[in-house]
């Protein structure tokens, strides 16, 4: 069944170790957001600021995502930047960005996404550009900005608003994990794993090309999820 997939996909020069990062980013991103939606609902009770597995189990989400970002950045544009097709990129980024503010604002007023996950990979690809040529300076860099958030918990508020929102990762010091895969591309990470036949290898390279649309959808669809399941078991 797998194969069959493939083969409808388009064939470009992708790298399968850097899909199944992504794709394994993915699983953690819905394993995360259907507990905290379950938790919202009462159906779970977790704290997500105290718990300490809670609190960087998000992070290390994160921390992923903007590494093959970081990645995907050294094998689109060395050794040249390529302009038009970063520019339809980030018009891209962009344009869903602006929806998913506006939807939030629309649907949650009071903890919309000002500043998100999609806000803040546009920004930080245009910072890291300069520091494509650069893997030394990049890992300097990535490390002075990655290693004291770890051990201070630090996370630059760079947008003050007076109301907490739903999705805020500041490019501070998440700029820092896309340098640092601008680093591992420069040791050509991404070619470490050539194409695999392991089922659950292939099934991660697969949602990891389609994790745009996956990170789009998934969140409606386990919010509505855990409604109906508020809906079928009552409040005791």
């Amino acid at each position: 069944m797998i194969k069959d997939i493939k083969k409808k996909l388009p064939q470009s020069r992708r790298s399968p170790l850097l899909d199944q990062i992504r794709g394994f980013s993915v699983v953690l991103m819905i394993i995360f957001h259907l507990s905290y939606d379950l938790n919202i609902f009462q159906l779970v009770n977790i704290d997500f600021l105290k718990n300490p597995y809670w609190y960087i189990f998000p992070r290390i989400i994160v921390l992923l995502f903007f590494f093959c970002v970081g990645i995907s950045l050294g094998i689109s544009h060395r050794p040249a930047i390529r302009w038009k097709p970063l520019g339809q990129r980030l018009l891209k980024l962009c344009g869903l960005a602006i929806l998913i503010s506006a939807a939030t604002f629309y649907l949650f007023p009071q903890r919309w996404i000002y500043f998100g996950t999609l806000h803040s990979i546009a920004l930080c690809s245009i910072m890291a550009l300069p520091l494509i040529p650069y893997p030394n300076l990049s890992l300097i860099i990535g490390l002075g900005l990655m290693l004291p958030s770890a051990i201070l918990r630090f996370d630059l508020p760079w947008i003050l608003l007076p109301h907490p929102s739903m999705d805020y990762i500041s490019p501070f010091p998440w700029v820092g994990a896309v340098l640092l895969g601008l680093f591992a591309q420069h040791q050509q990470l991404e070619r470490v794993m050539t194409k695999s036949n392991h089922f659950l290898l292939q099934l991660l390279e697969i949602t990891g090309k389609h994790a745009l649309i996956i990170y789009l959808i998934h969140q409606p669809l386990l919010y509505s999820i855990a409604w109906f399941i508020r809906q079928a078991i009552p409040y005791r």
